[in-house]
């Protein structure tokens, strides 16, 4: 059976300044994922992604469940996106859902959209009153806010690429980065590397996600007859 290992490159930043989205290794191994993060002093990021069908497409609510009871001390943050502009009850009722077991299982934070952030104010504010971060997502198409209203947000997630895709990061947007973490905290997303890591923790960032590029799989030797 594979294992999942997490590259070294992440001590050179300092703790808890990388995570790791556990979103880029296969469902199966999401868990142990989480666990070796934890052990290497990395946060855990978690992709909820919702189609257009309302059906989870990225990390399940019963992975991000089973993460928290096996690392209940790993720094574990969440980022709901959601696949086109549904808004129909059985839409709403399944990130409503999200909301409360990241409120449930204790996030140390939250990421959504403007239009999200909007629809689900009174939940997010009571997960807020709980102690859980609510961070801003700025997608690419935006430039992100001016001047941020700290007093309704507590961070921003800077992404490089279209959140749940899969292309090479855009440096185009780390200005967003520099003009951003003099106001409230940054986190990037989206393609990062060590190298793009370090340019962004230069530029201001506390907090740089990366899934491709940390982690590597072991596969079994020939002679293992053991299949994954």
């Amino acid at each position: 059976m594979s294992t999942v290992q997490i590259k070294p490159w992440q001590h050179d930043l300092g703790h808890h300044v990388v995570g790791g989205s556990v979103y880029a290794v296969k469902p199966s191994l999401r868990v142990a994922a989480a666990v070796q993060l934890r052990d290497a002093g990395c946060r855990v990021h978690a992709d909820i992604i919702l189609g257009p069908d309302h059906r989870h497409r990225g990390v399940s609510l019963d992975e991000l469940t089973a993460i928290r009871r096996a690392a209940p001390t790993a720094r574990v943050d969440l980022h709901l996106i959601v696949l086109g502009t549904q808004q129909d009850p059985a839409a709403l009722a399944e990130e409503r859902r999200t909301i409360q077991t990241a409120i449930d299982i204790g996030v140390d934070f939250i990421t959504v959209s403007q239009s999200r952030r909007e629809l689900h104010q009174p939940m997010l504010a009571a997960a807020r009153a709980a102690g859980i971060g609510l961070w801003l997502e700025v997608p690419p198409d935006s430039p992100g806010p001016d001047a941020p209203d700290t007093a309704a947000v507590d961070g921003a997630l800077v992404m490089l690429i279209e959140p749940g895709t899969k292309q090479s990061a855009n440096l185009g947007h780390l200005e967003k980065v520099r003009r951003l973490a003099p106001q409230l905290p940054v986190a990037v997303d989206g393609g990062v590397t060590r190298t793009i890591a370090a340019l962004c923790v230069d530029l201001g960032a506390r907090y740089t996600i990366s899934g491709r590029d940390l982690f590597s799989l072991t596969q079994p030797s020939p002679d293992n007859t053991d299949k994954d």
